[in-house]
């Protein structure tokens, strides 16, 4: 009996130990796959042209910092041409949409890959909203029952060859 178990061990850790040195192997040789070069001049900042972009946020900045009795909300009921382009969006990471799952991932996903945590960040990233909570609940759910029997799957397959 004694024999039998050493034997499926090293069985399974020189196939492991195969495993990985095949791994290994393919991974030294050298690619042939031909990479396009990468223009370094995307990745450069220009400060320039980050500037004109921001150049309507920076008008609209400093004259809320000269005026500040003035609001937003007052800029926006006047027609001020200084918010034409700007979004007055509050939302975390932003999400726009009233039932849009946070960072574009289903919460059913977070829950089930994540668990708690999964959970948790669910709650603080869409604010409270109970529905998405409640579906990231069923996706931890899910995993917690498909953990559950594949362990009783495993115990019992294991009780079929003592």
């Amino acid at each position: 009996m004694k024999k039998s178990i050493l034997l499926k061990s090293t069985a399974v850790f020189m196939s492991v130990l195969m495993l990985f040195t095949q791994t290994l192997s393919l991974s030294a040789r050298p690619s042939v796959a031909v990479m396009p070069s990468v223009d370094e001049s995307a990745l450069m900042l220009d400060e320039a042209a980050l500037n004109e972009a921001m150049a309507e946020l920076n008008e609209l900045d400093q004259f809320l910092s000269e005026n500040e009795s003035v609001t937003y909300a007052d800029l926006e009921a006047s027609g001020s041409d200084l918010i034409l382009n700007v979004d007055n969006s509050t939302s975390p990471l932003g999400m726009d949409q009233e039932n849009e799952p946070p960072l574009g991932i289903p919460s059913f996903l977070w829950g089930c890959i994540l668990g708690l945590l999964g959970i948790l960040l669910v709650y603080i990233l869409t604010d409270g909203d109970k529905s998405e909570t409640k579906k990231a609940l069923w996706g931890m759910l899910v995993w917690v029952g498909v953990v559950i029997i594949l362990n009783i799957g495993l115990w019992s397959w294991g009780a079929a060859w003592y």
